[in-house]
Parts: structure tokens; C-alpha cells; sequence
């Protein structure tokens, strides 16, 4: 098992090729000291020349049930616009979310020093290998009318990829 595997996907690539640098948010005391206060996560924070990708894994996603759709919804909401404000927190000095060090195996640490106004920003969901590429522009819909404040407010993109896609990317071994 790779340590950077989410939802059956290793994502060694964002960590160990000079084409990106990627820090693993999801796993770092950063976000460690704050979630067991209803505070969530993507699963890792990524640049790559100017562009800035907010990345959360999947193994699926509820079609059926009107419930579970909104609970998805909200939950995904929450995870890139928790993490967009713990980013800026960090990124403002706030000293509870500085951190001296952060182990490497987490990646490269300086990603949430960044200035965000200087980068293309993307909200990439990325299914796993059950996902057919239809399913993910439905998902897409569903995902673009929930994150309408964060995309208008961010100017962030959003994208539902499969793991094809997310391989031909080199997101993904």
C-alpha cells in the first residue's frame, strides 16, 4: 500500500516528480488540530506551474437518493471551502495554524505559503475506477450548482475526472 493512497488511488506522482509540489493537507497536524472540531478536508493541496488544484479522491457517489445526494453535496462543500479557509488562516500567519516543520512524507509544506491571487485555482474530484466518464458530468452538474459561492467568491474551476483522466494528468500512478 502507497502512503498516498486515497479511495484504492496512489497519487505517488504528485509527491515524487519535480512537476508538481503537492503537500497532503488531509494528513497534517495543520488539519489534524482542527478536525475533531467539525472542520473537513480535501485531500491534498497542489501546484503545478500556475495552477492550483484542491484535490479530493471518491470510490462513489449516490445517484438515488435525494438524501444522500444532498449530504454528498454539503459534504464535498464543505471540504474545499474548509480547506480554502484554512489555507488563508495559514497563509495570513494566524499563529494557532503556523506550523515550524511538517514531516516530508507529507510533501512540500511551502504550498500553503503560496499566494492563491497568483494561480489558476481548480476543485478536482476524482472517482475511482467503477466511475464511467458519463456519471462524472452528471456529478459535475450537481457539483457546479452546490459550489456556486466558492466558484463565484474563488473563481475556482471545478472538475469531476475518472481515474483514467486523472492518470493521463499524472495525478495518479
Amino acid at each position: 500500500m502507497s502512503f498516498y493512497e486515497e479511495s484504492d488511488m496512489h497519487f505517488d506522482p504528485l509527491f515524487n516528480s519535480a512537476e508538481f509540489q503537492s503537500f497532503y493537507i488531509e494528513k497534517s497536524e495543520l488539519y489534524q488540530n482542527v478536525k475533531s472540531d467539525s472542520v473537513k478536508s480535501v485531500e491534498f493541496v497542489v501546484v503545478k506551474n500556475q495552477d492550483f488544484y484542491f484535490i479530493e479522491a471518491k470510490s462513489s457517489f449516490p445517484f438515488t437518493n435525494p438524501n444522500e445526494i444532498k449530504r454528498e453535496e454539503e459534504d464535498l462543500y464543505s471540504k474545499l471551502h474548509h480547506t480554502l479557509d484554512l489555507f488563508i488562516a495559514r497563509n495570513l500567519g494566524i499563529k494557532k495554524h503556523s506550523a515550524d516543520s511538517f514531516p516530508k512524507n507529507l510533501g512540500n509544506a511551502e504550498v500553503l505559503d503560496k499566494k492563491l491571487a497568483e494561480h489558476k485555482l481548480y476543485f478536482y474530484l476524482i472517482m475511482n475506477g467503477k466511475f464511467k466518464e458519463d456519471w462524472c458530468e452528471n456529478v459535475l452538474i450537481i457539483l457546479n450548482d452546490k459550489l456556486t459561492p466558492l466558484r463565484k467568491i474563488w473563481d475556482i474551476e471545478v472538475k469531476v475526472i475518472t481515474e483514467d483522466n486523472a492518470r493521463e494528468l499524472n495525478f495518479i500512478q
